[in-house]
């Protein structure tokens, strides 16, 4: 199980989106803007949390990226934490939305 993971490294979306949504530091090998999209809307920016397949030129920079991840773990888990707390805030903010507009 992906959440049993105390870290991963991905190709796949969904895995990333599994990841991200379990407190999972990971690491996207990224060939879409899609993983991009995903980290930049999680932690500000993606260049730390994906790196591109156009860009591997040797193990090292794999590896590299994966050293930020384990070194920032706590904040990384953090900050997924709090994400998701504020993404289940605002569908039940949402949620209330709709349950007015269904009493109209």
């Amino acid at each position: 199980m992906i959440s049993k993971c105390r870290f991963l490294v991905t190709a796949r979306t969904h895995a990333s989106i599994a990841a991200y949504s379990t407190g999972v530091p990971t690491l996207v090998v990224g060939y879409s803007l899609k993983a991009k999209g995903i980290a930049k809307d999680l932690f500000g920016s993606y260049e730390d949390y994906v790196m591109p397949v156009q860009e591997l030129k040797s193990q090292e920079d794999l590896w590299n990226k994966f050293q930020f991840i384990v070194e920032n773990e706590t904040q990384i888990k953090q900050e997924l934490i709090n994400k998701t707390e504020q993404y289940i805030k605002n569908l039940q903010k949402a949620a209330e939305v709709v349950t007015e507009l269904q009493k109209e």
